[in-house]
């Protein structure tokens, strides 16, 4: 098997010479590069990636920046498209943000820096600062689960939550519940806006000018628990809960169980996203269904379209959110 030392031999150059002009250090000549490259070639040298890369002038590596990586949303989503683009002999950079501008900036600089080929985010904070810097990278970017500010020009993948909400709520009004609670996610969450939107504006155009909504602080089991507290606290009246995430609807049904107070006889539950959690035999969570190998799949194919033509074109996607009947809701007697 040929290796670097073959190569070094070959030129009559010192390996770490090869290494250097392999990684394109700037103190090797252009010549030389060029040299070790041929070489390369002549010899049929199996090139690491680095060297595969200087070669195609590509790095094979794309930056994943997500929000939260332990939110089982995005991590079976950050799943999926390592998964196609290791298919696609492409490794990942992973960016946790944890929901933090600083870290957000920080992950993109650091991956230009690095000379990724192409980056997939879903950011939650979009100022002027990273409208400007996103817009003069020079590599493909595609949005994951966000859209895009007015100015930006890059493609996006979604879910409409706002459809989807207002399909939740129509479902929980022809089981015959009139008084129904929310529980939001937090208010920097994207989609928790937009599922909150369509809430309300179901409400409104039923008539309804009262609401009883339940703010969280993170989208989680605990906060679910907690807002349901408060919820059945100050609005004891209210025969149905739409929760803005399965995780919060989740942690309303095990408080719920710990108050005696049986689901869906005395209240129904109705999430949003479908999480394997939501199908177990003691939960039967109704839910509005996330299609969240479609997103991870189809960002990373538009992205890998974008790599290989530059003149490729992406439409953005904006994807359904079918609902899913279970047990957690029920006919209002008439």
């Amino acid at each position: 098997m040929v290796t670097i030392k073959n190569i070094a031999e070959e030129l009559n150059i010192s390996v770490s010479t090869v290494s250097r002009a392999i990684n394109d250090h700037p103190e090797v000549s252009f010549d030389t590069k060029q040299k070790v490259l041929k070489t390369i070639k002549r010899l049929k040298y199996t090139p690491n990636a680095l060297a595969r890369g200087l070669i195609q002038k590509k790095t094979f590596t794309i930056g994943l920046m997500v929000p939260d990586i332990t939110d089982l949303y995005f991590s079976s989503i950050a799943n999926d498209v390592e998964e196609f683009f290791s298919g696609a002999g492409y490794q990942i950079i992973y960016g946790n943000s944890s929901r933090k501008p600083e870290k957000e900036k920080k992950f993109l600089i650091s991956s230009v820096e690095r000379k990724i080929d192409g980056l997939i985010v879903t950011p939650d904070y979009v100022d002027r600062d990273m409208i400007e810097w996103l817009k003069q990278i020079g590599i493909p970017v595609v949005f994951l689960r966000r859209r895009p500010p007015s100015g930006l020009n890059v493609p996006f993948i979604d879910v409409d939550n706002y459809k989807g909400a207002c399909t939740a709520m129509n479902y929980l009004y022809s089981l015959g519940h009139e008084n129904i609670g929310f529980i939001s996610m937090p208010e920097y969450a994207f989609a928790g806006r937009e599922r909150q939107r369509g809430f309300l504006d179901t409400q409104n155009k039923k008539g309804v000018d009262t609401y009883q909504i339940e703010n969280t602080e993170e989208n989680s089991m605990e906060q679910g628990a907690m807002a349901l507290e408060r919820l059945v606290k100050k609005a004891p009246n209210v025969t149905a809960i739409f929760a803005a995430s399965d995780q919060l609807a989740i942690g309303a049904l095990e408080r719920l169980e710990q108050r005696g107070i049986k689901v869906p006889d005395e209240l129904s539950i109705l999430g949003f996203g479908d999480l394997e959690l939501s199908r177990l035999h003691w939960i039967n969570l109704t839910t509005m269904s996330q299609p969240w190998k479609d997103l991870g799949k189809k960002a990373a194919s538009m992205l890998l379209n974008m790599l290989k033509d530059d003149e490729y074109i992406p439409k953005s996607e904006v994807l359904d959110t079918p609902l899913i009947v279970r047990k957690s809701c029920r006919q209002i007697p008439m």
